[in-house]
This record gives structure tokens, C-alpha cells and sequence, in this order.
């Protein structure tokens, strides 16, 4: 029934897709989650909400910059309370040999600020 739904998942370099407003264009751009914008993930609504932005602004030369994205894939607080979620708010077990050494490290002291220990 959707036989382009893995496109999503396929690997991707900076050529595959159509850029946003393409080299020597003046009236028209590719939006949406095909057309080449840079780091982000394509499956999210924002990265349709980005494309149409990015093309409005190059193609009205309007000075101004596309919102950045959330780089949460870097931030470990946003990792623990993702595993805090999938957990359903169920603490870790955490041995009690290594239970004092976990405490005293920032990590132990976000796990238990965040509800997982």
C-alpha cells in the first residue's frame, strides 16, 4: 500500500535530493521531507515546516535564518528522561557494589534528580 515508506529510513549523502531552492532558480523550491535541508531528521514535521521556511526566505531574499534544531541527541539529560518514559517511571536496579560509586558521579546525581534511581 506504501511502497515508498522506506525512503525514509534510507541512507542519504548531499546529492540524492533536490536542494530546497535549486542553483540558478528564482520561482519555485522543493518542500518538504524530499528536498535536501541539513541536519535533521526528514521523518518530523519540522523538517517540512524548515524546508517551506528555507524556501520562502531564499526566494524573497529575506535575511533571516531558519530555526536551528534541537540537539538533543547530545544532551544526556534529554537521554534520561527518555529512558525515565520508556521505563513507564520504573527506577533502575542497580547492584549494590556499584551503588556508592553511582552516586557520587554527575550521572548518578542526574539519574536520581530525574527519578531513575
Amino acid at each position: 500500500m506504501m511502497p515508498f515508506i522506506t525512503a525514509f529510513f534510507l541512507t542519504r549523502n548531499g546529492t540524492d535530493r533536490p536542494k530546497v531552492v535549486p542553483d540558478a532558480v528564482k520561482n519555485f523550491a522543493f518542500i518538504g521531507q524530499f528536498a535536501e535541508s541539513t541536519r535533521d531528521c526528514i521523518f518530523t514535521t519540522e523538517y517540512s515546516v524548515r524546508t517551506g521556511m528555507e524556501a520562502v526566505y531564499q526566494l524573497l531574499k529575506i535575511e533571516r535564518g531558519v530555526p536551528e534544531v534541537f540537539g538533543s541527541i547530545y544532551d544526556v539529560r534529554e537521554l534520561i528522561k527518555s529512558t525515565v518514559f520508556l521505563r513507564d517511571r520504573e527506577k533502575l536496579t542497580i547492584p549494590f557494589f556499584a551503588k556508592r560509586w553511582v552516586e557520587k558521579t554527575m550521572i548518578g546525581r542526574l539519574l536520581e534528580e530525574y527519578g531513575l534511581i
